[in-house]
């Protein structure tokens, strides 16, 4: 290994550190926050994900070659792992905090998730384990929503720190916009959607938008998948480009099609954010009523049909042109020469060939010529 390589794998290393230290103190903040506020240390037991992350991080050193995987980041599966069960505990004491203070003052239990530390002023019989209780619940949510937007940002900031691999920078500055824009929905959609009173209180409804928030998560850990979403989010003029698709003897035609790069990142986007948050918001305003959704609704149905008018331009272009180098080859192979060509030579050649081959033969006159 020539000493350039050396620095560029020395530098791809560090970063890699780097991007992963953040990863791990960001989680670390999340657990002992969890631990301390629900007075359960077994929830320590998640810094084992430390151990993890150092394996993870030797192997990828260690096994490829740009300090980071083509298709999938481990190194943010881990850190989903490490921290989102921490948003959930910290989601489900609040609620279940909320719903106590609430039945004490024989309020509805439809504003669990509002502040509470305005019930002090119902009576004066409010004693402080009642005031430490409203505090704590206040405290949680606040302390919940900080670690939700905090890791948007450690998302955007640990891809653009980390080793960029075979991203361009062109296509490194597409793909931090489209974690901007997919952070911004991600928090819109589990802020507006917790706030409902009806939702904040309902445990299987706060179970059902933590996990679609989760599933969106996901997103993140996809690599040039990523690139290629940005595009159709960002910039919507990006050409379908089928690289890729390592094509192997045998393999469905229904394989490669999808495999095409914008049409992968398209069913991604579709089937991990907007079409799950669109039916979330659908039944709100449908089932429920709520007809604060309307505007986040309408605007989630709007990027998915777009999505979907995306996707059926997409598949067309791959479609056309696949055809087109069909008729290219077909084209080419009837324009080749044959290997060999066959000479045909007429008896008249043949025949002077013999005449000029033997001495004395008199040849013939040809038609014409003069009579001596």
């Amino acid at each position: 290994m020539s000493c350039a390589a050396k620095i560029v794998k020395t530098i791809m290393a560090s970063q890699a550190l780097l991007v992963r230290l953040i990863y791990a103190i960001h989680a670390s903040i999340g657990v002992i926050i969890a631990a301390s506020l629900t007075k359960n240390n077994k929830l320590y037991f998640f810094q084992l994900f430390l151990l993890v992350s150092a394996a993870e991080y030797i192997w990828t050193i260690k096994k490829s070659k740009k300090g980071e995987w083509k298709w999938l980041l481990p190194s943010v599966v881990l850190y989903i792992a490490w921290l989102v069960p921490q948003i959930f505990i910290l989601e489900y004491s609040a609620m279940a905090k909320g719903k106590d203070i609430l039945r004490e003052f024989n309020q509805t239990t439809s504003e669990c998730r509002t502040d509470l530390s305005g019930l002090s002023s119902l009576g004066n019989s409010l004693n402080i384990s009642k005031r430490s209780d409203e505090e704590y619940h206040d405290t949680v949510l606040q302390l919940n929503v900080l670690l939700q937007q905090s890791m948007m940002l450690v998302f955007i900031l640990g891809r653009w720190l980390g080793p960029k691999g075979s991203l361009t920078r062109e296509q490194l500055s597409q793909l931090l916009l489209a974690y901007v824009g997919m952070a911004a929905d991600m928090l819109e959609f589990i802020t507006e959607t917790l706030t409902i009173p009806r939702v904040a209180c309902d445990e299987i409804f706060v179970t059902i938008v933590m996990v679609l928030w989760s599933w969106s998560l996901l997103q993140f850990t996809l690599g040039l998948t990523a690139t290629k979403q940005s595009k159709t989010r960002v910039v919507g003029t990006a050409k379908a480009q089928q690289e890729g698709c390592n094509v192997v003897h045998g393999m469905s035609s229904f394989f490669l099609w999808c495999c095409g790069g914008e049409i992968w990142a398209l069913l991604v986007s579709v089937i991990m954010q907007d079409g799950p948050y669109l039916v979330m918001r659908l039944y709100l305003l449908i089932k429920l009523h709520e007809v604060g959704q309307i505007f986040f609704t309408i605007k989630n149905g709007i990027l998915f049909c777009l999505q979907l008018y995306r996707f059926a331009i997409v598949v067309g272009v791959v479609a056309n042109s696949k055809n087109k180098e069909k008729d290219t080859k077909t084209e080419e192979n009837l324009e080749e020469d044959p290997p060999y060509e066959i000479a045909s030579v007429s008896k008249q050649e043949q025949a002077q060939d013999l005449s000029s081959s033997l001495p004395g033969v008199v040849e013939e006159n040809k038609p014409g010529d003069a009579i001596p």
